[in-house]
This record gives structure tokens, sequence and C-alpha cells, in this order.
């Protein structure tokens, strides 16, 4: 847009200066050759001319037209069919229909017959119009669009070519007869000259300001499409759509509104104002309180008769406000609440629809992508992030731990004799004990913490900030918890052993880390299960080929921690036939 806004200005001031040099020539000519030419003659010779320039420039621009049309409805590639058709519409057209504009100026004074076939070119022009349309584009196919085009085409063509010779043979008689008196023109073609390059001068600062003033919102929308297109996720564009609005729109308030279908909830992702009242109007807001949301269409405010039904979102918005919906194929996401102290004009309102149609496609693809990631990392059986998820996980609490020298606990959880519950019971029960676990999980932990299933019936559990303490109370409400699981219509009894390490009290590596909570694991299995079981900080370095399963029991790389549960159980052994961390 911004190329185009340079090419149009140099095109004006090109044309100023050619004109003013041609007023300038003729005068001059007038003044020391013509100095009998008649202000008549004058003035009938200077409307030809600029009516046979305007005539060659009319066809010079129709011509390009149709061929950029034509070329668009035959070229197969669609990258270079939109370029062509973005070339067409922004450019092209526009030229030519402001070339016919003029030259129907210039005919306005002429005879009824001229003025009758200049609006017969302007009927074929719209015909050839319509065809080009996106309308059109959208409805037909390329192929037939195309035809058709050359068909309508042919009149315009045949036409501008009867103008074109008639201009010519008008300005030569015309030439004619001003010769004849261009005794009596003297004075009269050194003031034409002068008013010229004045009015030239005069039009050409307002063509340039107008142009300049017209192109502005179609820059600012260009730079919101473009920098749409580099958002990084649903939050980054809600703020890049309410900021564009805010920028483009003067004293404008926007509130972007998320639809949370899971919760059922109307809710604001952009930051309110201080003191907003829909701070208070959407405390508990349902998606269809939102009359915008709730009807698929904008909703507007003016501040003046009060509506029929009023929305209870956008009443408390004081003077006049406008409600978007943001829609992609049929459903409402959400809307674009904004806001001002006087009511939004026609043109306002078409860029507010195109700024929020741009983003609604945009907004809906992150919001899908951001969805397909968390189901990629999560397990369906328990609802806990998967095993690719708890390897990213520890990979980043861990470095940000060690970043900002802070604690950070690692529990490893894996079921008692669940391949007992799977052989005995069956697989539905074990993934319905399973299920239960993540449940537990989810509703014992803090909010900051994290835990995934590791595999298997095996889940690991990250707590950031947290000591050796906190860490083992924590893993003996996980234990209580577990242990408490009842499955309705049996009798299977849940327990789980759990491995507790810490940073950097036991090691200063994510792999030994991860090392001695498995270790520390495998004594909860040695040691009777249902227990927890903090590791030892001298065991053995697995990059030696000390393997947890190579140690024998307490006493041997490891430091038993007394806890509530081994209180309960006491110093029971591995009893017979158990082996491994079933």
């Amino acid at each position: 847009m911004r190329t185009l806004a340079k090419a149009a200005a140099s095109s004006l001031v090109a044309l100023g200066i050619g004109l003013a040099f041609a007023v300038v020539c003729v005068a001059a000519i007038g003044i020391l050759g013509t100095r009998s030419s008649s202000r008549q003659g004058n003035q009938i010779a200077s409307d030809e001319l600029a009516t046979s320039t305007v005539t060659g420039q009319l066809a010079r621009d129709m011509d390009m037209a149709y061929a950029a049309g034509q070329a668009a409805f035959l070229v197969p590639e669609p990258a270079e069919r939109s370029r062509l058709l973005g070339s067409l519409y922004t450019r092209l057209l526009p030229a030519a229909d402001a070339r016919l504009s003029t030259l129907e100026r210039l005919h306005a004074h002429d005879s009824p017959a001229e003025q009758a076939g200049i609006r017969r070119l302007a009927r074929q022009w719209a015909a050839v119009r319509g065809l080009l349309s996106p309308t059109s584009v959208a409805a037909h196919p390329a192929s037939a669009l195309a035809s058709q085009l050359t068909g309508a085409y042919q009149p315009v063509s045949a036409h501008l070519d009867r103008l074109l010779l008639n201009e010519r043979r008008d300005g030569h008689a015309d030439h004619v007869d001003a010769s004849a008196s261009a005794a009596r023109t003297y004075w009269l073609i050194a003031g034409v000259a002068v008013l010229g390059l004045v009015a030239g001068g005069l039009l050409l600062l307002s063509g340039i300001r107008r142009i300049h003033r017209n192109l502005e919102p179609g820059q600012d929308q260009a730079e919101f499409a473009d920098t749409l297109q580099i958002a990084g996720d649903e939050d980054e564009a809600h703020l890049l759509l309410q900021r564009h609005l805010e920028r483009t729109l003067a004293g404008t308030t926007a509130i972007v509104l998320n639809r949370n279908n899971s919760a059922d909830r109307l809710e604001a992702v952009t930051p309110l104002t201080a003191g907003s009242p829909l701070a208070e109007t959407l405390r508990g807001a349902e998606p269809r309180s939102c009359l915008a949301v709730r009807s698929g269409r904008t909703y507007r405010q003016n501040g003046g008769r009060r509506a029929l039904l009023a929305c209870p979102v956008c009443v408390p918005c004081p003077g006049a406000s406008s409600c978007v919906p943001l829609t992609v194929g049929g459903e409402v996401i959400g809307s674009v609440l904004l806001s001002r102290t006087v009511p939004y004009g026609e043109a306002e309102e078409q860029q507010i629809r195109e700024s929020v149609g741009q983003a609604a496609p945009v907004l809906a693809n992150l919001r899908n992508l951001a969805v397909a990631e968390i189901r990629a990392a999560t397990d369906g059986l328990t609802g806990l992030p998967n095993k690719r998820a708890v390897t990213d996980a520890m990979k980043r609490m861990f470095a940000q731990a060690s970043t900002t020298a802070s604690p950070l606990a690692l529990l490893l959880l894996d079921l008692d004799h669940f391949k007992q519950i799977n052989d005995q019971r069956g697989h539905p029960v074990g993934d319905q004990v399973l299920a239960n676990v993540g449940a537990v999980l989810r509703s014992v932990l803090r909010t900051r913490d994290f835990a995934g299933r590791n595999g298997g019936e095996e889940f690991a559990i990250l707590l950031p900030d947290t000591g050796l303490p906190a860490a083992m109370e924590i893993a003996e409400r996980v234990r209580a918890a577990v242990e408490e699981i009842s499955l309705p219509g049996t009798d299977v009894s849940v327990t789980a052993s759990l491995g507790v390490v810490g940073f950097p009290d036991h090691a200063t590596s994510l792999d030994r880390l991860e090392w001695l909570a498995d270790a520390a694991l495998y004594l909860a299995k040695r040691q009777g299960r249902n227990r927890v079981e903090l590791a030892d900080p001298a065991a053995g370095d697995p990059a030696a080929g000390d393997p947890p399963d190579d140690l024998p029991g307490a006493g041997q790389g490891f430091r038993a921690t007394p806890t509530r549960t081994q209180n309960l159980l006491g110093s029971a052994g591995t009893s017979a036939g158990e082996s491994g961390r079933h």
C-alpha cells in the first residue's frame, strides 16, 4: 500500500508538471506566433486536447484492466491469480473508473448525441466491471468468465477506437478554426497559461492529500493483517486486535471477549481499564449474555433511545458502543466490544468489520493448534500429561530451578501389585484404577505442581520451590489418598510406593536426580510397598553401572527415612513371591 501511495503521488507530480509544461508551451507559442487566436478558438482547442488526452488514457487503463482480468482467469497458479486480482482491484479498475468519470465531465456540455455515446460507453464498461467483481469471480468458473469478459470488452474496445478517431478529427478541425482566429488570442492565452499553472498546482496538492488520506486506513489494515499472521499464540493475537482497533479508531476502548464453552463463561481476554464497568457485568456472565454472541450480528448502542432488548454486558459502557461477533464457519467464538463517547460512522463500522473478520480465522486456528498440542501431550486414560510431556516438564522445571537456585522435588510413584490387578480383574479394572489415580493427583497436588504419567503404572510428580520436608509431607498425602481409592462393585485395594528426591540436596544434574528417585522408589518396594522413601545422596552413580535393581535393600546405598507409613507397616520386608516393582 505504501508503494502504491508513492506511485500515485509520483504520477500526480508528473502529471502536474506535464500539464504545466504543456500550458506554458501553448502560451508561449500563442504569444509569439498566434497573436490573432481568439478566446473561443483557444478554449475549444484546449478542451479538445484535454478530452483527447483523457480518452487516450482511458483506453490505456481499460485495456490494462481487461488484460489483467483475462490473465487472472487463465493463469493456473492461485498465488499469481491472487496477485493479478489484487492489482486489478487496488490499481487498475480504480484508475479506469476515475478516467471515465473525468471523460464524462469533459463531455458534459457536448451535444446530446456525444453525451449518449459516453453514457453507452459507461454502461458497456459497467458490464465488464461486473464480470471482474469479487462476487462474480467467486461465483463463476474462471474459464467461463474469461470467455464472457472477451465478449463484453469487444464493444468497449470498439467504442474507444471510435472515440479516439472522433477526438482526433475534432481536434484537427478545432485547430484549423483556432488558427484562423489566432490574431485575437494574444492576451487571452497568456491569462489562460497563468490560471492553468495555478489551478494545476492546487489540484496537484489536493490530489496528493486526498490519496494519502484515503490510503492511510488501507495501510493500517495491511500492517495489521501481516502482523496477525506471525502471532505466536491466541493471547498475542487478542492483544494485536485490541491495539489495532484502538490505534485506528480515535478515542476507542476495545475489549476482546472469549466464549469459553467448556466453562460456559464469557470472559475478557484483553486487559480491562481501571474502573471498567465490564469487570462487574462479566462476573459469572454466560456466552449468551452478550447479544452479539447470541445473535451472531453486530449489536450497537448509540447512547440515545434504549433498545427493546438491552445487552447486560454492554449497558454500563458510557457513550456509544459496538459489539461485533468473532465468527468462523458460522460459529461464534467470541466478540469484540468497542466503546467511545461518539457513535461510529459507516466507514468506521466497515473498518471494524474488516478487522474482526481478518482476526477471527487466525484466532480460531491458534485455538485449534493449542488444543491439538494439549491433546498430543495428554495421556488419554488419566487426563494427566503423558511421557513426552513429563520429559519436557522435567527439563524445563529443572533448568528453571538451576537458574533461580530454588529447590525442586521429584516424586516417582508406582502402583503396587498393578500387574496382579490387570491379570486377575482384567484391564478395564486396571484402566479404572489408573484413571482414579490421575483424579487423586489432580485433587491432592497444588496448582503450581506438575504430575504426569511416566509410563505403565508409574507417575512422576514435580514440586517447584519445595524443600524436602514439605515434599515428604506431600508425598505422604498422595500415598494416603491413593490408599483411599475404592472401585464400586469390587474389593480391589489400591496402594502406591513413592520415591522422593530433591534438588540441590541430593543431586545437581537431572540424570542423577531421576536415578536417585528411581532408587528410592525401588527401596520403597523392597521395604514392603505402600510407603514413601527419601533418596540417599550417597547412592551409586548410574554412569558407573550401578542401577537401583543391583542394590540389595535398605542400608546399602540408601537412607530409609521414617514416615507415618513406615511406622504403620513396621520393618516388613518383601513378601514371598514379590519381585520388581509390581
